[in-house]
Protein backbone atom coordinates (compact mmCIF):
# COMPACT_ATOMS: atom_id res chain seq x y z
CA UNK A 1 0.00 0.00 0.00
CA UNK A 2 1.56 3.28 -1.15
CA UNK A 3 0.84 6.26 1.11
CA UNK A 4 1.78 9.94 0.64
CA UNK A 5 4.72 11.28 2.68
CA UNK A 6 2.42 13.66 4.57
CA UNK A 7 0.45 10.68 5.88
CA UNK A 8 3.57 9.41 7.59
CA UNK A 9 4.41 12.90 8.81
CA UNK A 10 1.09 12.92 10.68
CA UNK A 11 1.78 9.63 12.39
CA UNK A 12 5.51 9.59 13.12
CA UNK A 13 5.25 11.79 16.20
CA UNK A 14 2.20 10.01 17.63
CA UNK A 15 2.54 7.34 20.33
CA UNK A 16 0.27 5.03 18.33
CA UNK A 17 -0.64 4.66 14.68
CA UNK A 18 -4.04 3.19 15.52
CA UNK A 19 -6.40 2.48 18.42
CA UNK A 20 -4.97 0.53 21.35
CA UNK A 21 -3.89 0.82 24.95
CA UNK A 22 -1.43 -0.78 27.33
CA UNK A 23 -4.22 -2.12 29.53
CA UNK A 24 -5.78 -4.01 26.62
CA UNK A 25 -2.44 -5.45 25.52
CA UNK A 26 -1.73 -6.67 29.05
CA UNK A 27 -5.22 -8.12 29.49
CA UNK A 28 -5.20 -10.02 26.21
CA UNK A 29 -1.71 -11.34 26.92
CA UNK A 30 -3.02 -12.64 30.26
CA UNK A 31 -5.47 -14.84 28.34
CA UNK A 32 -2.54 -16.86 26.96
CA UNK A 33 -0.94 -19.77 28.79
CA UNK A 34 2.65 -19.23 29.99
CA UNK A 35 5.11 -18.99 27.11
CA UNK A 36 8.53 -20.68 27.10
CA UNK A 37 11.31 -18.64 28.68
CA UNK A 38 13.01 -18.46 25.28
CA UNK A 39 9.80 -17.75 23.36
CA UNK A 40 10.09 -16.22 19.92
CA UNK A 41 7.45 -13.57 19.32
CA UNK A 42 6.58 -11.77 16.10
CA UNK A 43 4.82 -8.37 16.10
CA UNK A 44 3.43 -7.74 12.60
CA UNK A 45 2.76 -4.17 11.51
CA UNK A 46 4.35 -2.83 14.67
CA UNK A 47 4.47 0.86 13.71
CA UNK A 48 6.49 2.80 16.26
CA UNK A 49 5.97 -0.07 18.66
CA UNK A 50 4.12 1.04 21.79
CA UNK A 51 2.51 -2.41 22.04
CA UNK A 52 5.88 -4.01 21.20
CA UNK A 53 7.43 -2.43 24.26
CA UNK A 54 4.40 -3.39 26.33
CA UNK A 55 4.88 -7.01 25.27
CA UNK A 56 8.61 -6.86 25.96
CA UNK A 57 7.80 -6.04 29.58
CA UNK A 58 5.66 -9.18 29.79
CA UNK A 59 7.91 -11.83 28.22
CA UNK A 60 11.41 -13.17 28.68
CA UNK A 61 11.86 -14.12 25.02
CA UNK A 62 12.83 -12.09 21.97
CA UNK A 63 10.34 -10.01 19.98
CA UNK A 64 10.84 -9.49 16.26
CA UNK A 65 8.96 -6.33 15.25
CA UNK A 66 8.10 -5.92 11.58
CA UNK A 67 7.01 -2.83 9.67
CA UNK A 68 7.68 -1.55 6.15
CA UNK A 69 8.24 2.09 7.18
CA UNK A 70 11.79 2.44 8.43
CA UNK A 71 11.24 5.68 10.40
CA UNK A 72 8.73 3.83 12.59
CA UNK A 73 11.33 1.14 13.25
CA UNK A 74 13.95 3.79 14.04
CA UNK A 75 11.58 5.32 16.61
CA UNK A 76 10.94 1.90 18.12
CA UNK A 77 14.66 1.15 18.36
CA UNK A 78 15.33 4.49 20.06
CA UNK A 79 12.48 4.08 22.55
CA UNK A 80 13.46 0.49 23.29
CA UNK A 81 17.00 1.63 24.03
CA UNK A 82 15.72 4.36 26.34
CA UNK A 83 13.67 1.76 28.21
CA UNK A 84 16.54 -0.73 28.39
CA UNK A 85 14.68 -3.17 26.14
CA UNK A 86 16.98 -3.16 23.12
CA UNK A 87 18.18 -6.70 23.94
CA UNK A 88 14.61 -8.03 23.80
CA UNK A 89 13.44 -6.34 20.58
CA UNK A 90 14.83 -6.60 17.08
CA UNK A 91 13.31 -4.82 14.10
CA UNK A 92 12.88 -6.00 10.52
CA UNK A 93 11.79 -3.87 7.57
CA UNK A 94 9.45 -6.09 5.58
CA UNK A 95 5.98 -6.25 4.14
CA UNK A 96 3.42 -8.20 6.16
CA UNK A 97 2.39 -10.15 3.05
CA UNK A 98 5.96 -11.24 2.34
CA UNK A 99 7.51 -12.02 5.73
CA UNK A 100 11.15 -13.19 5.49
CA UNK A 101 10.98 -15.99 8.07
CA UNK A 102 11.17 -19.76 8.17
CA UNK A 103 8.02 -21.83 8.76
CA UNK A 104 7.31 -22.88 12.34
CA UNK A 105 9.59 -20.25 13.84
CA UNK A 106 7.43 -18.39 16.37
CA UNK A 107 5.64 -19.26 19.61
CA UNK A 108 3.41 -16.18 19.35
CA UNK A 109 2.39 -13.88 16.52
CA UNK A 110 0.87 -10.57 17.61
CA UNK A 111 -0.69 -7.82 15.48
CA UNK A 112 -2.74 -4.86 16.72
CA UNK A 113 -4.89 -3.00 14.21
CA UNK A 114 -2.77 -3.84 11.17
CA UNK A 115 -4.24 -6.99 9.62
CA UNK A 116 -6.77 -4.94 7.64
CA UNK A 117 -3.94 -4.03 5.25
CA UNK A 118 -3.99 -7.56 3.82
CA UNK A 119 -7.47 -8.58 4.99
CA UNK A 120 -8.46 -10.59 8.05
CA UNK A 121 -8.71 -14.11 6.63
CA UNK A 122 -5.85 -13.54 4.20
CA UNK A 123 -3.59 -12.30 6.98
CA UNK A 124 -4.33 -15.28 9.21
CA UNK A 125 -3.63 -17.66 6.33
CA UNK A 126 -0.38 -15.88 5.43
CA UNK A 127 0.96 -15.78 8.98
CA UNK A 128 -0.19 -19.17 10.29
CA UNK A 129 2.70 -21.11 8.67
CA UNK A 130 5.23 -19.12 10.73
CA UNK A 131 3.75 -20.43 14.00
CA UNK A 132 5.08 -23.49 15.75
CA UNK A 133 2.62 -26.30 16.27
CA UNK A 134 0.58 -25.31 19.32
CA UNK A 135 1.68 -21.69 18.96
CA UNK A 136 -0.66 -18.73 19.40
CA UNK A 137 -1.76 -15.82 17.27
CA UNK A 138 -3.37 -12.62 18.58
CA UNK A 139 -4.79 -9.99 16.22
CA UNK A 140 -7.15 -7.05 16.62
CA UNK A 141 -9.33 -5.87 13.79
CA UNK A 142 -12.39 -3.72 13.14
CA UNK A 143 -15.70 -5.52 13.72
CA UNK A 144 -19.40 -4.80 13.82
CA UNK A 145 -20.84 -5.15 17.30
CA UNK A 146 -24.41 -5.24 15.92
CA UNK A 147 -26.01 -7.31 13.17
CA UNK A 148 -27.47 -4.28 11.35
CA UNK A 149 -25.09 -1.32 11.69
CA UNK A 150 -26.35 2.15 10.70
CA UNK A 151 -26.16 2.79 6.96
CA UNK A 152 -24.22 6.02 7.48
CA UNK A 153 -21.54 4.07 9.35
CA UNK A 154 -21.43 1.33 6.70
CA UNK A 155 -21.03 3.98 4.00
CA UNK A 156 -18.19 5.62 5.94
CA UNK A 157 -16.30 2.32 6.09
CA UNK A 158 -17.01 1.62 2.42
CA UNK A 159 -15.47 4.96 1.51
CA UNK A 160 -12.37 3.93 3.47
CA UNK A 161 -12.16 0.77 1.37
CA UNK A 162 -12.47 -1.74 4.20
CA UNK A 163 -15.81 -2.98 5.49
CA UNK A 164 -15.67 -4.87 8.81
CA UNK A 165 -17.36 -8.18 9.39
CA UNK A 166 -19.41 -9.03 12.42
CA UNK A 167 -17.55 -10.80 15.19
CA UNK A 168 -19.44 -13.94 14.19
CA UNK A 169 -18.26 -13.64 10.59
CA UNK A 170 -14.68 -13.17 11.73
CA UNK A 171 -14.99 -16.29 13.89
CA UNK A 172 -16.08 -18.20 10.79
CA UNK A 173 -13.04 -16.92 8.90
CA UNK A 174 -10.80 -18.09 11.74
CA UNK A 175 -12.33 -21.55 11.49
CA UNK A 176 -11.67 -21.60 7.73
CA UNK A 177 -7.97 -21.01 8.30
CA UNK A 178 -7.72 -23.98 10.65
CA UNK A 179 -6.86 -21.90 13.70
CA UNK A 180 -8.69 -22.58 16.98
CA UNK A 181 -10.34 -19.59 18.63
CA UNK A 182 -9.39 -19.37 22.30
CA UNK A 183 -10.84 -16.01 23.41
CA UNK A 184 -12.04 -12.59 22.25
CA UNK A 185 -11.84 -9.16 23.84
CA UNK A 186 -13.21 -5.82 22.69
CA UNK A 187 -10.83 -2.88 22.86
CA UNK A 188 -12.25 -0.51 25.51
CA UNK A 189 -13.20 3.05 24.70
CA UNK A 190 -10.00 4.42 26.25
CA UNK A 191 -8.04 2.59 23.55
CA UNK A 192 -9.85 4.62 20.94
CA UNK A 193 -10.35 7.99 22.54
CA UNK A 194 -7.69 8.88 25.14
CA UNK A 195 -4.92 6.85 23.54
CA UNK A 196 -5.57 7.51 19.85
CA UNK A 197 -8.11 10.18 18.89
CA UNK A 198 -7.10 12.79 21.51
CA UNK A 199 -3.40 12.84 20.49
CA UNK A 200 -4.43 12.60 16.82
CA UNK A 201 -6.72 15.64 17.06
CA UNK A 202 -3.97 17.60 18.79
CA UNK A 203 -1.61 16.64 15.96
CA UNK A 204 -4.20 17.72 13.39
CA UNK A 205 -4.49 21.15 15.02
CA UNK A 206 -0.71 21.48 14.99
CA UNK A 207 -0.38 20.53 11.30
CA UNK A 208 -3.19 22.80 10.15
CA UNK A 209 -0.94 25.76 11.04
CA UNK A 210 1.76 24.59 8.61
CA UNK A 211 -0.16 22.55 6.00
CA UNK A 212 -3.76 23.76 6.20
CA UNK A 213 -3.51 25.78 2.99
CA UNK A 214 -2.56 22.69 0.97
CA UNK A 215 -5.83 21.12 -0.27
CA UNK A 216 -4.47 17.58 -0.25
CA UNK A 217 -3.06 17.86 3.26
CA UNK A 218 -6.16 19.65 4.53
CA UNK A 219 -8.39 16.88 3.17
CA UNK A 220 -6.32 14.24 4.96
CA UNK A 221 -6.45 16.18 8.22
CA UNK A 222 -10.21 16.55 7.82
CA UNK A 223 -10.50 12.78 7.42
CA UNK A 224 -8.87 12.21 10.83
CA UNK A 225 -11.35 14.57 12.46
CA UNK A 226 -14.20 12.77 10.71
CA UNK A 227 -12.85 9.43 11.95
CA UNK A 228 -12.91 10.65 15.54
CA UNK A 229 -16.43 12.03 15.18
CA UNK A 230 -17.62 8.79 13.59
CA UNK A 231 -16.23 6.73 16.43
CA UNK A 232 -17.79 8.97 19.07
CA UNK A 233 -21.19 8.80 17.36
CA UNK A 234 -21.21 5.08 16.65
CA UNK A 235 -18.93 3.56 19.31
CA UNK A 236 -21.64 1.09 20.40
CA UNK A 237 -21.97 -0.26 16.83
CA UNK A 238 -18.35 -0.95 15.91
CA UNK A 239 -14.85 -1.10 17.28
CA UNK A 240 -11.79 -3.33 17.49
CA UNK A 241 -11.96 -6.89 18.73
CA UNK A 242 -8.94 -8.96 19.76
CA UNK A 243 -8.99 -12.58 18.65
CA UNK A 244 -6.78 -15.04 20.52
CA UNK A 245 -6.11 -18.18 18.44
CA UNK A 246 -4.02 -21.34 18.57
CA UNK A 247 -2.46 -23.39 15.80
CA UNK A 248 -3.45 -27.03 16.48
Amino acid sequence: MSLPPFFYQVFESLPRQGPGCTGATKHVFSLLPPLPDDAKILDVGCGSGTQTRDLAALVTGIITAVDNHQPFLDILNARAKEAGLQGKIRTVNASMDALPFEPGQFDLIWSEGAIFIVGFEQGLSLWKPFLKKGGYMVVSDAAWFVSNPPQELVQWWEEKGYVPGTEGQLREQIEKTGLRLVATYRLPEAGWWENYHVPMLARVDELRKTHGSDPVCAALLDSFVEEAETYRKYKSDHGYTFFVMQKP
